[in-house]
């Protein structure tokens, strides 16, 4: 499955992506950095997007410090899926509890963990049972467009052989040229930002990385 990942500096920014999205998928990842915990900040805000579930579907990325306190706001917002870096936050197991809680309006919201290219699988091997979806970085988060690090390809393998049946998505650095290899290591998600929103050609962006 690809995601289109909308990474946006405003409110304008964000509808004109999601306008361009529209027409060629029914799910996004919206990626909301606080300025601290990656060094780019990005526009947010839940209020104005707690009628989109009646558009599109999506999940929210949250690249900030202690993840637990912007969870329960987005997932009264509708999102699907909510991921927090387990690099953000002390304390994982209450980011899980929170977003495992859902929303009073949308009901149950699955839990994902974010994990950057140098942290080892071995760190979120305790909480692997108790989540839905695991998010491998390609690269070092902050900004889109960078190249791909081919060893999270080796981090990918052992999050399967870890949990055979979770969801696995990699974000950052993905395009026509190592989508294969992602699929092939064990990946079913591939996020994608740069690779489609800087094409001139959406529909062919997409269908390059569709495999």
């Amino acid at each position: 499955m690809l995601i289109p990942a909308i990474l946006a500096k405003s409110q304008k920014e964000f509808k004109s992506k999601l306008e361009k999205i529209l027409p060629f998928s029914d799910f996004i990842q919206l990626d909301i950095m606080d300025g601290k915990f990656v060094p780019n900040k990005t526009w947010g805000n839940p209020k104005a997007l707690a009628d989109l579930s009646a558009v599109i579907d999506f999940e929210v990325h949250l690249m900030v410090e202690n993840p637990e306190k912007a969870i329960e706001k987005w997932a009264k917002a509708g999102a699907e899926r909510i991921v927090f870096h387990f690099e953000a936050t002390d304390n994982p197991e209450k980011c899980i509890e929170k977003i495992k809680a859902g929303s009073p309006r949308f009901g149950r919201v699955e839990a994902g963990i974010a994990i950057n290219p140098e942290t080892p699988v071995l760190k979120i091997k305790p909480f692997i049972k108790k989540i839905d979806y695991v998010l491998v970085m390609g690269v070092t988060p902050g900004f889109s467009g960078q190249k791909f690090q081919s060893k999270v390809l080796a981090k990918i393998k052992a999050i399967r052989k870890l949990a055979p049946k979770i969801k696995i998505g990699v974000d950052g650095g993905v395009g026509p040229e190592n989508a294969k290899k992602i699929k092939n290591a064990g990946a079913k998600y591939l996020c994608a930002a740069s690779g489609i929103f800087n094409s001139e050609n959406t529909a062919k962006a997409i269908k390059d990385l569709k495999i």
